[in-house]
């Protein structure tokens, strides 16, 4: 949106904006000499807002390309007709904001607040010789090429704004209006849609591994082409979307042979070292609420599988692959997972007690081990109570609100975690590489 040749942009400094910031704090206080900060109209393009308090601002048709917004608080602000093309606004938090007409081009969002804001289209109105006010220029919101990966956009209106090729990973889109929106070819892994208005979306070829459909509006919803393996979703969500050639769960009877079948030829498999049997392969089947309890499915593959609200517990699952496993509510307590890999997967509110994720000793070589992966695993609301991830990678993964109360995590690697809110009492951090953490609290 170019504003330039419609009214005059003033171009303010470093200097001039860090006086109006201080002038805001002085406004949010009370305190006497205080005024809100106002940048409508101006041009404060590649300034630095970063960190910042600056609730209620006003910023309508503000030019902040390549501006740094990152952690700043801007909720309930106005940015009606703004430019925010290529600006860092990591972790900002536009709660309730006015963001009707914004441009957000190229722009980080990674982390943000934006629930309930209003990021519709609309018109910018300028006073005319009269005092009479007349809109100048529709302001469309551009939202393209944009990362929200992990933001908070519940409960947005967003529209039809939101353009294709946008990465919605680990976004929180619930109850979220996202009505005639074109999101086709983009990664929502891990998005959260429950309640979400998607009718007549365009969601085609879009990857939905680790997603949560459940209470979505989807009528009409183009998923034509979309990956839906290992998406949460019930028959009635997809019953009025359009799904031709999408990629569906495989269903457990349209396996070649029964789950029966498949457990005993991969244990007889186990026995004889490979010799005999076949390794069990449940890649992207639908396990939901299945009982696996006590079993030994060491080395299967159970990768993009559902198996939320599943049974696990005392099972033995080392060296399996889990990876991108939908596995919501499931049960795994004092279950054996040495070894075993879990990335990328959603263990949302599991029961994961007193389960073994410490590394597994390979047998007959000294010295080697391998150990459990649940890089950018989805743990929030978890139980890991008393259970052994010493050495387990935790790479980017949620740890948000998990129980990890009396938890063995020496050596485990935290990279980059979020365990904001995480019960940590008794847990045992020695040695953890927790480099870009946060929340970390004992």
């Amino acid at each position: 949106m170019d504003l330039a040749k419609d009214i005059f942009i003033e171009r303010i400094d470093q200097i001039a904006l860090d006086e109006a910031m201080t002038s805001h704090e002085r406004f949010r206080k009370g305190l006497m000499g205080g005024q809100r900060l106002s940048l409508s109209f101006k041009d404060a393009q590649k300034l630095d807002f970063s960190g910042q308090a600056l609730a209620e601002s006003e910023l309508v048709a503000a030019q902040l390309c390549y501006a740094n917004l990152e952690d700043t608080q801007f909720e309930r602000s106005n940015f009606f007709g703004a430019d925010c093309a290529g600006a860092n606004m990591r972790g900002c938090n536009l709660h309730r904001a006015d963001m009707r007409g914004i441009t957000l081009k190229n722009c980080d969002l990674e982390g943000a607040d934006l629930r309930q804001a209003d990021i519709r289209n609309g018109f910018i109105l300028i006073k005319d010789e009269d005092g009479s006010l007349k809109p100048i220029k529709e302001a469309s919101a551009e939202i393209g090429d944009v990362n929200l990966t992990g933001a908070d956009l519940s409960g947005a209106k967003l529209g039809r704004v939101v353009g294709p090729r946008t990465n919605l990973t680990n976004a929180n889109l619930t109850n979220a209006k996202l009505n005639q929106a074109n999101l086709s070819n983009s990664d929502v892994r891990g998005a959260i849609f429950t309640g979400a208005d998607l009718t007549d979306a365009d969601l085609s070829g879009c990857i939905f591994h680790g997603a949560m459909l459940s209470g979505a509006l989807l009528a009409n919803t183009n998923l034509e082409g979309a990956d839906l393996t290992a998406a949460h979703f019930g028959n009635r969500e997809l019953r009025d979307a359009r799904v031709e050639s999408a990629r569906l769960p495989r269903r457990l009877e349209k396996l070649d042979a029964s789950l029966q079948d498949i457990i005993r030829n991969h244990m007889l498999w186990i026995e004889k070292l490979g010799s005999e049997g076949i390794q069990a392969d449940l890649s992207g089947v639908d396990l939901q609420g299945v009982d696996l309890s006590g079993f030994d499915l060491q080395a299967s593959n159970l990768s993009l599988a559902i198996i939320s609200s599943a049974r696990l517990q005392a099972g033995r699952f080392t060296m399996a692959n889990f990876s991108g496993v939908m596995a919501v509510d499931t049960n795994f307590s004092d279950a054996d997972l040495r070894g075993i890999k879990l990335d990328r997967a959603n263990l949302m509110g599991a029961n994961m007690r007193c389960v073994k994720l410490g590394p597994l000793q390979l047998l007959g070589i000294r010295g080697r081990h391998v150990l459990s992966s649940l890089r950018e695993a989805k743990l929030e609301y978890t139980d890991l109570s008393e259970s052994d991830l010493a050495g387990a990678n935790l790479t980017e993964a949620s740890l948000k609100n998990a129980n990890l109360r009396g938890t063995n995590l020496k050596s485990a690697i935290l990279i980059d975690a979020d365990l904001t809110n995480a019960d940590l009492r008794g847990a045992d951090l020695t040695d953890a590489d927790t480099r870009g953490a946060i929340g970390i609290r004992i």
